[in-house]
């Protein structure tokens, strides 16, 4: 068994690994990790010509955001990364799959989220002829969220909205044998809350980690981790979990005929009103099966990320310039994967070898961190090597490279996998009222018209959400 390096309280996190060593030299750091973020840019080539690609439905990537944002916001600046230990840096989530993203801290403390009956959620008037697609705005325009990230991208927005219109048809579907509006919502909160977790359990993580890990972690709850009190790992915070960023596609179809960019999907202030109707999602090219069409895939999770995510929109990042002490990053100071690198390097992430020793996976050899799969040397393996870098690699940038190495960017790789794996069996485990300590062997119920139904997968949940 292994125990994490430094436990924190609930509200901080935890640290799983020994920190890496302080950074001696700045300045070289900071344009190795520019170069190699330069780098990892989409350049229309294969992971590999010889294995084939079996890509995840496009919605995968977005629900995998709306499980990250669940178990762990952290508003701290670059700048704070480079100067606090994990244990000092507030988590302003619970670190456990509750749906504070939905419910906030209740009817009784964040009552703007809810209706004047103290149980059904906000969400958006339907149109006329029309059932409603988008979460509920003030009069101001702001989205009505607990987190406002639900309204970071406009496909992210849309989810929100489903599974707060799914807790109010379970509000619906209890009220006739509810006692008081207390006992209503603790029971529709509780259902949704286990169907939530089912989801996350039987459907995302088997169909997005390595699936010995998976089934081993998950599956048979054989988790490698001893903890005593558990908190969101850094690791899982810093760089884990930000898999997803690779499978984000450069466009997206909304709807048949509808192709938007990125950048449009991205850049949008949660304060600018209601979505426009060309904006609702048909969850088909999402999740096949869910409605019309045949479900866009994501980008393999490899190394070379799409290119918007090089600029992110200014009003998503919320700052002009990332902040490092003393520095400021001068190129570009939108790039998602600079950012992420110089928050990893701040925060003295231990290094992707020291995490796969740890879990005793094999190491990445330095032909696999420096050779594309014909065995010609990349720009970021060029880099790596120029940095010295090919023993001490960025933990973010060695999940990437190893779920393109050894998953053919299909699915996580084994360290990303078991950081993953293992943090979220822990919520489950912690928390007294979660799915796995209380829940009977199969999903919820829920009454639907066509009657008795138990959601099994993320395909069915969205197909039923014309139906909320």
């Amino acid at each position: 068994m292994l125990t994490p390096f430094a436990e924190s309280s609930l509200g901080h996190y935890s640290r799983l690994f020994p920190p890496a060593a302080p950074c001696d030299d700045f300045e070289a750091s900071r344009a190795a990790l520019s170069a190699l973020a330069c780098a990892m840019v989409d350049d229309g080539t294969r992971v590999s010509e010889e294995r084939p690609e079996i890509l995840l439905e496009a919605g995968y990537t977005y629900f995998g955001q709306f499980v990250a944002h669940d178990l762990t916001k952290d508003v701290s600046s670059v700048d704070d990364a480079w100067r606090k230990e994990p244990h000092e840096i507030e988590n302003q989530q619970t670190p456990r799959l509750d749906l504070g993203v939905l419910y906030g801290a209740g009817p009784e403390t964040s009552g703007d989220l809810y209706e004047d009956d103290g149980v059904r959620l906000k969400v958006a008037a339907a149109a006329a002829g029309a059932r409603s697609f988008d979460i509920c705005t003030n009069h101001e325009g702001a989205g009505l969220l607990a987190d406002d990230r639900g309204a970071s991208n406009s496909i992210l927005r849309q989810m929100t909205a489903v599974f707060a219109r799914l807790h109010n048809f379970a509000v619906e579907q209890f009220r006739p044998t509810a006692r008081d509006r207390v006992e209503l919502f603790a029971r529709a909160q509780q259902q949704l809350r286990w169907q939530f977790q089912w989801l996350v359990c039987k459907d995302y993580l088997p169909n997005v980690l390595n699936r010995e890990v998976c089934n081993r972690v998950i599956r048979a709850g054989q988790g490698a981790i001893q903890w005593n009190t558990f908190s969101i790992p850094i690791e899982f915070s810093a760089a884990a979990m930000r898999f997803g960023h690779a499978m984000v596609r450069p466009n997206y179809l909304l709807s048949m005929g509808q192709e938007m960019l990125l950048p449009k999907i991205l850049g949008r202030l949660p304060d600018r009103g209601a979505l426009e109707a060309g904006m609702k999602i048909n969850w088909g090219l999402f999740f096949q099966g869910a409605g019309e069409g045949a479900a866009l895939t994501t980008r393999p999770i490899d190394t070379r990320l799409a290119l918007p995510l090089q600029q992110l929109p200014a009003d998503l990042i919320g700052v002009a310039e990332v902040a490092c002490p003393h520095h400021r990053i001068e190129k570009n100071p939108a790039q998602l994967p600079l950012r992420t690198l110089i928050r990893g390097a701040g925060l003295r992430l231990a290094s992707g070898q020291t995490a796969a020793r740890a879990f005793g996976e094999p190491v990445l050899s330095e032909a696999e961190l420096t050779q594309d799969s014909r065995g010609r040397e990349t720009e970021q393996g060029r880099i790596l090597r120029q940095a010295n870098l090919l023993h001490e690699t960025p933990l973010w940038y060695y999940i990437l490279k190893e779920s393109e190495v050894r998953e053919n960017g299909n699915r996580v790789g084994p360290v990303g996998s078991n950081i993953v794996a293992e943090t979220i069996q822990a919520a489950l485990r912690f928390d007294p009222d979660s799915y796995l300590n209380r829940s009977e062997a199969g999903p919820p119920v829920w009454h639907f018209p066509d009657g008795p139904t138990q959601i099994r997968g993320l395909s069915e949940l969205f197909r039923r959400a014309s139906d909320l």
